[in-house]
């Protein structure tokens, strides 16, 4: 199973819908900023799952904060991260929060900037801004699940281009 991974898209779709178009996933993440561009992924592709939270620059109550979803079985940690304090510098409070909740994968964007990284036993992932980065390329992540194992984390620049590729085995 492969998913996209979208966060801080602030109203510009169109890389996102041609990563879609490109990649054909099974599933697509939008870790907010703005959720109502995944409702617009939605729209484009009916077929499609699609996640969603909602960020510091969403006001829709009917979004959350965040959530746990189970793709292939895999629990993973969804967040904008404004609430769990993340910063440029640091996951803030990130990891705690996804342990707590039984995942040992979080997902979150805010910073518009990519990370990567294992912290405190928790794999933490940044896909960075599709629209508005900060620091590097505008991007997204690819996640590759494969029975309820994460088997790799792809970030890749707007136009599919490999930007870091990290394998797991379990």
């Amino acid at each position: 199973m492969n998913i996209l991974v979208f966060a801080d898209s602030h109203g510009r779709n169109i890389a996102m819908a041609a990563a879609v178009e490109r990649e054909k996933p099974d599933a697509v993440i939008h870790l907010g900023d703005y959720a109502d561009d995944a409702r617009e992924l939605e729209r484009l592709f009916p077929m499609l799952p699609v996640y969603r939270v909602r960020g510091n620059n969403d006001y829709k109550p009917d979004v959350a904060q965040y959530a746990v979803i189970t793709p292939d079985n895999l629990p993973i940690y969804i967040t904008h991260g404004h609430k769990e304090r993340v910063s440029m510098l640091a996951c803030g409070i990130l990891p705690q929060r996804a342990r707590e909740e039984g995942c040992l994968v979080a997902l979150y964007g805010h910073t518009h900037r990519m990370l990567l990284e294992r912290i405190d036993g928790v794999l933490v992932c940044n896909p960075g801004s599709i629209s508005l980065p900060r620091g590097g390329p505008a991007s997204y992540a690819r996640l590759t699940i494969e029975n309820a194992q994460l088997r790799a984390v792809t970030l890749l620049d707007e136009d599919g281009g490999l930007i870091r590729r990290d394998k797991f085995r379990q």
